[in-house]
């Protein structure tokens, strides 16, 4: 297999999730610091590294707090949790990332179907690990493995940011990994 460049367009994925949590006034630092690490680890597939929070979550609608993750790869990842609703003891919140970005499940079949498109038959599966910040430059590596259990190292890089629409490029290493 030879080097292999194409161009795709996908749109990013949701940048939200939502969460909950007790406390009179107020979600903890902590607490929102746990959610928003899983909201990262749902997103990515990785544990962060570490996640800070500036302060606690204050319980009132529109109540706002900003956290950093800061993921295996030590990039990092600004988050926004806004208040959404308050019954009683519970302040429920949305999560969201400050950088569009496109999941490894997203950018795995993609480069699957890229893949079969050039090769002619699909690989056995393909894997990518962490997430595609969607800005010019950035990047992620993945894996193809073919049928016969050859891997091939794959280089995701994004090219642009059109709206919502993160346009990338993928490049096969030129030598099957060992």
């Amino acid at each position: 297999m030879r080097n292999i460049a194409a161009v795709i367009a996908v749109a990013s994925i949701p940048l939200f999730a939502i969460g909950c949590s007790s406390s009179p006034g107020s979600v903890s630092k902590s607490d929102v610091e746990t959610k928003t690490a899983g909201v990262f680890h749902d997103k990515s597939h990785e544990d962060a590294k570490s996640t800070v929070c500036d302060g606690s979550l204050k319980a009132e609608v529109g109540a706002t707090q900003q956290c950093t993750v800061t993921s295996a790869d030590n990039q990092t990842w600004k988050t926004t949790a806004t208040v959404t609703k308050v019954d009683g003891d519970t302040a429920s919140y949305d999560i969201v990332f400050a950088d569009k970005f496109l999941g490894p499940d997203d950018i795995a079949t993609n480069v699957s179907k890229f893949y079969q498109d050039k090769v002619g038959t699909a690989p056995t599966s393909s894997t990518c690990n962490g997430l595609l910040r969607g800005a010019t430059g950035a990047s992620v590596r993945c894996v193809i493995t073919e049928t016969d259990a050859t891997r091939w190292g794959v280089t995701v890089t994004t090219t642009n940011v059109e709206g919502e629409t993160v346009n990338y490029n993928m490049v096969v290493d030129d030598q099957p990994m060992p």
